[in-house]
């Protein structure tokens, strides 16, 4: 995301008042007979506020409680030199110097200044072993009593010891701390310790490293990365631990923002400038909750919203030092950690080319952020490299390759905002804007309706019963028809379009099958009777419709017996039938394209089975008759007089033919 900030802050060469922003200067100590360097902040346990100032020819502690009237509590010479650093621990204050004095120990409970020690030797309890060392470029404690030692050395004619980092434990005797380990990698010139792991400036490296020091005999470097102008002053970690913040110290240098949420894959986010073309140098930055803040040399102390580190925003400053350039003038140091929300800067030269510590009020409050999405009305495709200009403002964004941008205001309210970009109609959109809040606006831009090709001419060619939508008007018949239409863009559109109608095509057919068999048309099967609509979908035509009547024939068969006669009879299914009738002794009796019943007379006892066939070829289920067929044969002799016989109807019966069927 490509970012433009332009913040207009007046600082002329030779003028006689300070500029702020933001931010308001509550009081100030001056010390009018020499130079001022780094700064710390201690707190009591009565909650009174001091500034531990460091100082070219010692070290002053002053009470800030009362910002309006800062009390010097005492003064402590020492050896001068330009560099002079200052941590807390519990009632101590540790200091540096580059001018071999050794560890500056100062008890702060003892506010006559007194009390306190120089120590050269640091013994460690396991080797044994005496680490001397008499300077150092500065040093950080953690919550743990830690203190780390940055940038050591001695004297030409000492050996040298560690330059990286040196571990000492405050714990067990605040005034004679012990030697635990050494990290050596690289030259350091400032750093800062969270929990177990160590964020370092290594200045000459031109990168941050992060380190181990869960083992303080052996620290392991576990990621690292460089810084954009290859001259890292110093690192400071966010509260959640995911993000980096460094300084380089160099004219037009920028703060860096690095995610380092995967030690592995440790990547920048962000980098901004303070006053951009002013070669002011960055020199020390801290991370407090959602700000950052940072002393500037010429440009004072500033303050960035750091809510979102791909996207830092300068919300406050307060620029002491009445001129401007690359020079090491200025602001030296700042501390943000008072309980009372007080900072307190310390600054080299700012007071008739002498030191002076200033206390300052926070009138700055996070920005107020909008975030969106650029896509082109037609294709919905990202568009880059449009401009994003807050109106009233000074503040110009633009989109990246993904269409996205990020931008923000200092102060709420209801803001213009023009999205403007090369082949596309500007938009303006009005949007309140809040404190604290990231609101979202995504924007569809369009291309001018004179690039655009507005007239259409559609043809089409549908089917009976379908249809042709064009804007709200639906069109059934075959013609020419004209629509004007308004697109998202605001563009009218004549669309014109030639409609052919086809009709669909329908057939009908009788179709006969038998019970049990089934009829199939396309997807589709049936086994009863009925009149059944299927289509029939056509990829190149119409699609049709076929009407089927489907006749589903079931011929019964019915056999009775009325003796002497069996019966037959057959219906239902298409007529004529055949009928065919078995029996015993090869009984068989058959006849064909019949109706109504049918007669014969059996010839024997026994089961009878009858079935009809209808014209269509059904067949009937099979009937069946048992019948018992009872005879008055007597034995014939021939010297009697033949009998005279009946059947069972009454009816006389020939003997010699009879005789004919004797068993």
């Amino acid at each position: 995301m490509k970012k433009i900030i332009l913040i207009f802050i007046f600082i002329p060469l030779f003028v006689n008042s300070q500029v702020s922003w933001n931010m308001n200067l509550l009081g100030s100590f001056t010390f009018p007979t020499t130079k001022c360097n780094d700064i710390w902040g201690w707190v009591d346990a009565n909650e009174n506020e001091f500034a531990l100032v460091g100082l070219r020819n010692g070290v002053s502690c002053v009470d800030v409680t009362i910002p309006s009237t800062p009390v010097e509590m005492f003064f402590i010479s020492d050896v001068y030199s330009t560099w002079r650093d200052i941590k807390t621990f519990g009632n101590f204050a540790y200091v540096t110097t580059e001018s071999d004095a050794g560890l500056l120990i100062i008890d702060l409970s003892d506010m006559t200044g007194n009390t306190y020690y120089h120590i050269k030797d640091f013994v460690n309890p396991i080797t044994g072993t005496v680490l001397h060392w008499e300077a150092a470029h500065d040093l950080f404690i953690d919550e743990f009593g830690i203190c780390y030692i940055f940038g050591a050395s001695n004297p030409n004619n000492l050996p040298q010891p560690p330059n990286g980092v040196i571990f000492l434990d405050l714990v067990s005797d605040p005034i004679n701390p012990i030697h635990l380990g050494q990290w050596n990698e690289h030259y350091v010139h400032d750093g800062m310790v969270r929990g177990d792991t160590m964020y370092l400036g290594c200045i000459y490296d031109g990168s941050f490293q992060v380190v181990d020091v869960s083992d303080k005999a052996n620290p392991s470097t576990i990621g690292q990365a460089y810084t954009p102008d290859l001259f890292t002053h110093n690192a400071w970690v966010s509260d959640d631990g995911n993000y980096v913040f460094t300084t380089d110290e160099k004219p037009n240098a920028f703060i860096g923002a690095y995610d380092i949420s995967d030690l592995n894959n440790i990547y920048e986010v962000d980098r901004i400038q303070s006053n951009p073309g002013s070669s002011s140098i960055p020199h020390n930055t801290f991370v407090d909750g959602n700000f950052l803040i940072t002393s500037y040399y010429r440009d004072g102390t500033t303050v960035h919203d750091i809510t979102y580190p791909n996207y830092m925003i300068q919300v406050g400053s307060y620029d002491s030092y009445l001129g401007s350039g690359s020079g090491f003038d200025g602001c030296w140091g700042t501390y943000p950690f008072l309980p009372s929300g007080n900072i307190i800067s310390s600054d080299i030269n700012s007071f008739n080319g002498q030191g002076i510590l200033n206390v300052y009020g926070r009138d700055f409050r996070q920005a107020c952020y909008l975030t969106g999405e650029i896509t082109d009305c037609f294709t919905n495709t990202p568009i880059s490299n449009v401009n994003i200009q807050i109106l009233n403002t000074n503040i110009l964004e633009f989109s990246n390759l993904n269409g996205e941008y990020q931008t923000a205001v200092v102060d709420s309210g209801l803001y213009e905002i023009v999205f403007s970009s090369i082949g596309y109609d500007n938009d303006t959109i009005i949007i309140n804007l809040e404190h604290g809040v990231l609101d979202s606006l995504n924007l569809s831009m369009c291309p001018p309706c004179s690039s655009l090709n507005l007239s259409t001419n559609n043809t089409y060619d549908i089917c009976s019963g379908d249809s042709v939508i064009v804007g709200s008007n639906s069109y059934f018949s075959s013609g020419i028809y004209i629509d004007t239409l308004n697109s998202i863009s605001g563009c009218d559109s004549i669309i014109t379009t030639n409609l052919t109608v086809s009709p669909s095509h329908s057939f009908f057919q009788q179709i006969n099958i038998c019970y049990g068999n089934v009829f199939t048309i396309a997807q589709n099967s049936y086994n009863t009777s009925g009149t059944y609509y299927d289509t029939l979908y056509s990829v190149n035509f119409c699609d049709s419709i076929v009407i089927t009547q489907l006749t589903v024939a079931q011929p019964s068969a019915i056999l009775t017996f009325n003796p002497p006669m069996l019966n037959m009879l057959a219906n239902g299914g298409t007529p004529p039938y055949n009928y065919e009738l078995n029996g015993p002794g090869g009984f068989n009796y058959f006849m064909q394209n019949t109706n109504g019943i049918q007669s014969v007379n059996p010839s024997f006892s026994g089961i009878y089975n009858f079935y009809a066939i209808d014209s269509a070829g059904c067949t009937s289920d099979v009937v069946t008759y048992s019948i018992e067929i009872q005879t008055n044969i007597v034995e014939y002799n021939e010297s009697q007089r033949p009998p005279i016989f009946f059947d069972i109807l009454g009816r006389r019966v020939d003997f010699l033919e009879k005789l004919k069927y004797r068993p």
